[in-house]
């Protein structure tokens, strides 16, 4: 459903889309704020087909330029998104996007037949941190690592004030370190990654299992029915309340989940040393068992010098991560001057 927020004035705009394996969300941002001025969303439905993926994301965009309305003299600058997968960010295309069933997109020429604007493509978690850093949590840090938890895991990393995106662009990955030898298989082909362990998929399949095998729990009707309805995962306000409600089988599959994670933070601990570790998505910001477990955890295992100095907070942008950042990722890119700090985030 799209939302209008009013009240703000004629400013610089360029719209941001968000395309997750569990929902789109499409924003048209002032980007000298990083206020949102009208959204819109829709569950992405990813079994249905790239074809589908590719429509869903223009319909989407669509409902959050006719909500934000720009007339006036409001000009839209560009367009940005950030997307699951890995990014051919010169060419514009989302080269393989495993939770996406996407593969070989080209999303940017797409984007740009559509809205005849300029486009800027990311990975949907490097644009998040990029959006936390300029108009979030990560303000007051140059060096920090930002990790969302949402049908897959991945990170981005914000390195001496700018975007770091490896070699070949695939910094980040943290959903695919192995943290269970010859463990669960992961969608991306392997064994034992954090991902297959700590995901909302995964949490989902951990569940559905127990119930499967005559586990009792709240959410065994609750939760088939959801998924016959065409869901792929369980909500996180589903988890949330059942784990309010002490529903023990949820409680032990989020508290396993927690612990996986806290292992990963605290490899990113010790290996990066950051300033701060920011934690985002739908189970992190609904699931407060989730979120104090994985800290409580990271700073146990982790090295106790680092542990005690590195912050672990939640993202302060909350769902608006992702639409700030490749809001603003995009304006930059088709010229808009942006503060100091900020050209220097994004510069290639």
């Amino acid at each position: 459903m799209a939302k209008n927020h009013a009240g703000h004035p004629a400013a610089s705009y360029a719209l941001g889309i968000d395309l997750g394996g569990t929902k789109t969300l499409a924003a048209v941002i002032d980007v000298s704020t990083g206020a949102v001025i009208a959204s819109a969303r829709k569950r992405t439905k990813a079994e249905r087909g790239q074809d589908f993926v590719a429509r869903r994301v223009v319909e989407v965009a669509r409902a959050a330029l006719e909500a934000a309305d720009l007339r006036n003299g409001r000009e839209l600058l560009a367009v940005g998104i950030g997307a699951a997968g890995q990014i051919d960010r010169q060419a514009g295309v989302i080269l393989e996007a495993p939770n996406l069933g996407v593969r070989d997109m080209p999303v940017a020429a797409l984007l740009s037949a559509e809205f005849e604007r300029p486009v800027a493509v990311g990975n949907d978690v490097e644009v998040a941190a990029l959006g936390e850093y300029l108009h979030g949590a990560g303000r007051t840090y140059k060096n920090f690592v930002c990790v969302f938890i949402g049908t897959g895991i991945g990170a981005g990393i914000i390195q001496n004030g700018r975007l770091y995106t490896g070699l070949s662009g695939t910094a980040g990955e943290i959903g695919h370190i192995t943290v269970e030898a010859s463990g669960r298989i992961c969608g991306c082909g392997a064994r034992g990654c954090l991902e297959a362990y700590a995901s909302r998929t995964a949490i989902t399949r951990a569940i559905l299992a127990e119930i499967h095998h005559g586990r009792k729990s709240m959410l065994a009707d609750e939760a088939l029915l959801q998924l016959k309805g065409g869901e792929t995962i369980i909500r996180s306000g589903l988890l949330a309340s059942a784990i309010q409600q002490n529903d023990e089988l949820v409680i032990e599959v989020v508290s396993e989940a927690a612990d996986y994670l806290g292992y990963g933070l605290a490899s990113i601990i010790n290996f990066y040393n950051p300033e701060a570790i920011i934690l985002g998505g739908g189970v992190i910001e609904a699931i407060d068992l989730l979120f104090e477990r994985a800290v409580r955890r990271a700073r146990t295992v982790a090295l106790s010098l680092p542990a005690r100095q590195t912050p672990i907070v939640r993202t302060r942008l909350g769902d608006f991560s992702g639409v700030v950042g490749a809001a603003c990722l995009a304006a930059q890119a088709a010229g808009y001057r942006l503060r100091e700090s900020e050209e220097q985030a994004i510069e290639e």
